[in-house]
């Protein structure tokens, strides 16, 4: 049994993270099983910013150790894998404790079917508050598979902050059928930055705590 409810430890941190920073998951335990379904919230950190991923039917998601798998040499062997799934509204949800610019995933694919990668950017955590834009893909089947992963990228208006993005690959009745890793996010250094990573930081702190009881 393991939870990860790490985010509740980061009224500690003492320094706001600067620059480009890459979530890649690969220190990470992972599962061999793909649709294993771990996790209900993670707390992921690089480079001095704290994130939690979490999901927004509630369903489980993993990460998925690919070691031996024929995946491209950029993705390591750590990904997210999130289960199967086919409700319409499914996304994955990436929340900041500082709000970022701009934001790349990778998307890939072992099935050669016809996908769709979009990533929507939000001005507060958890998909909440004003939906700032999109970006979509298509995944066909001749420009989307290991050998040939697919970037989708959002940078926001100068005056828009982003503090959460949403997330998926699929298309309806297989959403979330895609593999996603090498997450980029360009940071915002703002003065007011430190005021709201508090507020960040309290709401993650709430939230993981109501995921404590539950088993993983």
């Amino acid at each position: 049994m393991r939870t990860m409810t790490g985010l509740a430890g980061l009224g500690l941190l003492a320094s706001v993270a600067s620059g480009s920073v890459v979530f890649d998951f690969e220190n990470l335990p992972g599962n061999s099983d793909r649709s294993a379904g771990d996790f209900i919230a993670l707390s992921v950190q690089s480079q001095g910013l704290y994130a939690l991923i979490t999901r927004s039917s509630g369903e489980k998601f993993t990460v998925w150790n690919s070691k031996g798998q024929d995946v491209p040499d950029a993705w390591g062997s750590k990904h997210l894998s999130p289960t199967f799934n086919y409700l319409i509204n499914d996304y994955l949800v990436m929340s900041f404790a500082q709000p970022v610019s701009a934001v790349s995933i990778d998307f890939g694919d072992y099935g050669q079917d016809d996908d769709l990668a979009i990533i929507e950017a939000y001005d507060e955590i958890h998909a909440g508050g004003n939906l700032l834009g999109s970006s979509t893909g298509r995944l066909g089947d001749t420009d989307i598979r290991w050998d040939d992963p697919t970037r989708i990228s959002y940078r926001a208006a100068p005056e828009d902050q982003i503090w959460s993005i949403r997330f998926r690959g699929g298309l309806d009745p297989y959403l979330q059928s895609t593999f996603i890793d090498n997450i980029t996010v360009d940071l915002v250094p703002t003065p007011g930055t430190l005021a709201g990573l508090g507020l960040a930081m309290a709401t993650f702190a709430g939230r993981a705590r109501r995921h404590r009881h539950q088993t993983i």
